[in-house]
């Protein structure tokens, strides 16, 4: 018996074999993928999703979980934030003591402060309400 397989349909097999991995890849809501490593650099090759120009936030993903880390603009891990499902928590990074409201732990707001949105994504918006070292950070589930 005489198989012979044209090279487009070894092309469309090949291409049905990566399409599932290809659709589970994360990315943030925007469309733009996250980096696979570099978590917790002062400038990881990745790309900043910040909405602020005052900080540098870039995700990256890893076996299913999703990190965010905010870096002010010499670099500096300013926090980052760990994200799977419904569940938030930070990691303790960086030399940055700041306080971080997340879901189901809320913190109470600074009275009068000034609320500006640093990132905003399918799963959450990040704020920061205030200015220096009393400011507060708020991961904001929708």
């Amino acid at each position: 018996m005489d198989v012979r397989i044209s090279n487009a349909r070894v092309l469309v097999l090949a291409l049905l074999a990566v399409l599932p991995a290809v659709a589970s890849a994360q990315s943030d809501d925007h469309g733009i993928r996250l980096a696979k490593r570099g978590l917790g650099q002062a400038n990881p090759v990745a790309v900043n999703l910040s909405q602020d120009p005052s900080w540098l936030l870039y995700g990256f993903q890893r076996d299913g979980i999703s990190y965010f880390q905010v870096n002010d603009q010499a670099g500096r891990v300013e926090l980052i934030i760990g994200n799977a499902g419904d569940e938030f928590w930070v990691l303790p990074a960086g030399e940055s003591l700041a306080q971080v409201s997340l879901p189901g732990r809320e913190l109470p707001l600074p009275g009068g402060a000034v609320r500006t949105v640093v990132y905003r994504g399918s799963a959450f918006t990040l704020v920061r309400y205030g200015t220096g070292v009393d400011a507060l950070w708020s991961v904001e589930a929708p």
